[in-house]
């Protein structure tokens, strides 16, 4: 009755007839202890902000910087700013890091908060201004956001273990912000089609160009 066994095929020989999988070596790299992190977070923050800064001088600040008219959007943008890193860095609860919705909604807020206090301080001008003056806006203000950008994607590399787009997208939202509030502390024209896009252009790159790094290279 035994003797038809051998003539069965193995339905496992296909999975007898692949390579072994290749060996994953463990890094060699240490992981950053939580206070060596926090001081890497807080240095490159630290230098992102005196990039834009410094490139902000260089330009030159606007001669009514302190108007309220001015000076109000900016200390808007800045408290967003300051309210973003808190989501992003901040743990909850059982020290876990904010959920996505948290970061949807923080990717929605900066972009409409920073067209929100464009529209209420800026007036559309008649007739708008050339197309030379909003390249050169652009250029300047992407060029400040290319040093926290850069940062960031460094700093949080193989770091996010969920969701890695979305922090990515809300990470580089941030760093196009504070771009945007360097090109406007120097740039005085105060139109709002100038402002919204010349302004506005970090915001939009920095966000896809987070994701981007986040879904590549941000996943722990």
């Amino acid at each position: 009755m035994l003797k038809g066994l051998k003539d069965i095929p193995d339905p496992a020989a296909h999975l007898a007839a692949r390579p072994p999988p290749a060996v994953v070596e463990a890094p060699t790299e240490p992981s950053p202890t939580r206070p060596a992190r926090e001081r890497r977070v807080v240095g490159a923050i630290l230098a992102g902000l005196a990039w834009i800064l410094l490139r902000t001088w260089v330009e030159g600040f606007r001669d009514d910087l302190g108007s309220p008219r001015v000076a109000l959007p900016l200390v808007l943008w800045a408290a967003l700013s300051g309210l973003g890193l808190l989501v992003v860095f901040v743990p909850r609860a059982r020290g876990l890091p904010a959920g996505v919705r948290a970061l949807q909604a923080l990717v929605a807020a900066v972009p409409l908060g920073f067209l929100a206090a464009a529209v209420v301080t800026t007036r559309a001008a008649d007739p708008p201004a050339p197309l030379e003056v909003h390249l050169e806006c652009s250029a300047v203000a992407l060029s400040m956001a290319l040093v926290p950008l850069a940062l960031a994607a460094l700093l949080l590399r193989r770091s996010f273990l969920s969701a890695p787009a979305w922090r990515g997208a809300a990470m580089g939202a941030l760093c196009g912000l504070a771009a945007a509030i360097g090109i406007h502390a120097h740039c005085s024209l105060d139109e709002l089609v100038h402002v919204s896009f010349a302004h506005g252009l970090p915001i939009a790159a920095g966000a896809l160009l987070g994701a981007a790094a986040g879904a590549l290279r941000g996943r722990a």
